[in-house]
């Protein structure tokens, strides 16, 4: 009788081995798709960047009454270097008080760089181009301008997990 009582305890080979090809075969199908969810979120960060830089210089131009980014470029050269200053600020921050992680490339007041992204303020008008310096997506380069995301370019699927057509 006692020997009916006695249960076997602990798992076989074949049980645990079932449980370790089941746990494998759901992480590769998870990883990837966490890391696109982790990339999207990172390119957020961007899409702010990019509308404040936007916004911005749309304010620069309406403050000194040009239509366009490129009339300001016409000005006189104590209108330009006003009109440097202003830039600089991109009311995002002083030249000493940038986001955290963000910072100016060398001299190029149009041209920042930060989170893995480089921001380039457009010479005609105010359009932002969004370019990946690092990571999977590198050199996936980004078009803002007039509120929207106009055009993507990418020699992965870049475009696609930032969610912005070509």
């Amino acid at each position: 009788m006692n020997q009916l009582l006695k249960t076997k305890k602990g798992f076989t080979l074949m049980e645990l081995l079932t449980v370790v090809i089941i746990i494998g075969i759901l992480s590769s199908v998870a990883l990837p798709q966490y890391r696109k969810v982790i990339e999207r979120s990172r390119f957020t960060k961007a899409q702010v960047m990019a509308k404040s830089l936007y916004d911005s210089c749309e304010r620069l131009v309406a403050e000194w009454g040009g239509e366009t980014y490129g009339d300001l470029q016409n000005m006189g050269a104590s209108a330009r270097q006003a009109h440097a200053q202003g830039i600089r600020r991109f009311d995002v921050g002083g030249v000493n008080d940038l986001p955290a992680g963000i910072r100016y490339v060398g001299n190029n007041v149009r041209k920042l760089q930060g989170s893995g992204f480089e921001y380039t303020m457009g010479t005609s008008n105010c359009s932002v181009v969004i370019r990946r310096t690092v990571g999977p997506y590198q050199d996936t380069t980004i078009w803002y301008a007039g509120g929207q995301f106009i055009k993507c370019t990418s020699n992965t699927d870049g475009c696609y997990v930032y969610g912005v057509q070509d």
